[in-house]
């Protein structure tokens, strides 16, 4: 019952977070095609990142460099992260660590895990999380956390540069 609870608790957390991360319309509207179009008009015409799956998996949609969102607060927080062919590195004002990007699926979604090792300090309550994306452009990393406990920390990032 405590994991239900947890992982309902972390899932509403991710999305809130992901969600937050953009794709705001910024005010501007889609224009509609006239009606003679055809459903595969209508398809070729939306943006490449609004179906997931037509860019890629997460693992190849990932590699690149990341900023966090926000400002680092403390000495256990992530400022960078870098991912190339599933290896991860990711620095922060006193953090320097190393880890993998691994391919994984969750009740039939791409759900890839990553496993940090950091040198400089706490790390925060990282190690091991999985890594979540909405379109190309914001990336989320949900921390397991202590062994017993409720999570760790959510890390979230949008494309550096």
């Amino acid at each position: 019952m405590r994991k239900a609870v947890h992982m309902a608790v972390t899932s509403v957390i991710v999305g809130l977070v992901v969600s937050g991360c953009g794709g705001g319309d910024d005010g501007k509207k889609e224009s509609k095609p006239s009606g003679g179009a055809t459903k595969a008009a209508q398809s070729a015409q939306r943006s490449p990142s609004s179906g997931p799956s037509a860019r890629g998996t997460i693992m190849e949609r990932s590699a690149g460099s990341w900023k966090s969102i926000v400002a680092a607060k403390s000495a256990d927080d992530l400022e960078t992260l870098t991912i190339a062919d599933g290896k991860v590195t990711a620095k922060g004002p006193k953090l320097d660590c190393t880890g993998t990007l691994k391919p994984g699926q969750k009740g039939g979604e791409d759900e890839p895990s990553l496993t940090l090792s950091c040198k400089g300090g706490s790390d925060g309550g990282r190690g091991q999380g999985t890594v979540g994306m909405k379109g190309d452009d914001a990336l989320a990393i949900n921390w397991k956390g202590p062994e017993g406990g409720f999570g760790g920390p959510i890390d979230s990032f949008r494309r550096a540069g």
